[in-house]
């Protein structure tokens, strides 16, 4: 038997192991509020604006890097294999662990325009989708998104299929490396180029896999790590926007 077709009858073997931890995976869609508390955040301004604030989607940025490696971990004295992918939610027909159902520039938005309405900064705040027209309003919140950066490395140990015996034992898998950059700015409505306050936003999280931990957290790092960069976001905003929207 060729040495390839050991490799793809081994790389077989580690997607059959793959597709009976799906039970383990738990749901792979957006949530936000994130779970468990499902709670939005807590800042609260003292000083409303008399003005209405739009958010729409942010603008994309992201590279487009798609790397599949799964199958080098089929492959003995391989220590690790990786994949990554800079658009997480666009890739066709990926492994279970890999599946991830959300449109950041969307969600992330959304999101963005739920908790500043919980600030009670503004008299209102709309999130507007890219295919609906904009409404009359005194402010506009655009953004910029540059990363959403998803690597997950496994490891056989070196021992090629053998290895995932390991993992049924209770030794990691493997580990996820998620990653979110983004820029938001506030300007009045008509007037793009005029920044009346903005903020960069970026969160790194990693998680250790195991298959009965952790495969769930690697997914869900994208709304709990949104949530405490919009933390430092809102209470910027809370501090800086009476004063700065003064008409």
């Amino acid at each position: 038997m060729s040495r390839l077709s050991v490799v793809h009858k081994a790389c077989g073997i580690l997607m059959i192991v793959s597709l009976t931890i799906t039970g383990c995976l738990g749901s792979r869609d957006w949530q936000y509020p994130p779970p468990p508390d499902k709670t939005y955040l807590d800042a609260t301004s003292d000083q409303q604006v008399a003005g209405s604030l739009v958010v729409v989607p942010l603008e994309d940025k992201r590279g487009t890097e798609v790397r599949e490696q799964y199958w080098a971990a089929a492959i003995p004295f391989v220590p690790h294999a990786s994949s990554t992918y800079d658009r997480p939610e666009t890739i066709e027909s990926p492994a279970p662990v890999d599946k991830l159902t959300f449109s950041p520039t969307r969600d992330f938005a959304r999101a963005l325009a739920d908790e500043i309405r919980k600030t009670n900064v503004f008299s209102s705040v709309t999130f507007v989708d890219q295919d609906q027209p904009l409404p009359p309003s005194d402010y506009v919140l655009r953004g910029q998104l540059y990363s959403t950066r998803w690597e997950r490395h496994i490891s056989t140990y070196g021992l090629g299929p053998a290895g995932t015996l390991l993992w049924v034992a209770g030794l990691p898998m493997g580990s996820t490396r998620t990653e979110v950059e983004m820029f938001v700015q506030l300007t009045p409505a008509g007037e793009p180029d005029t920044a009346l306050w903005g903020f960069a936003m970026e969160f790194e999280a990693r998680e250790t896999e195991s298959l009965y931990r952790g495969l769930e957290d690697s997914v869900m790092n994208y709304p709990k790590g949104l949530q405490d960069a919009l933390r430092l976001a809102t209470k910027d905003l809370v501090e800086k926007a009476p004063e700065r929207l003064k008409r």
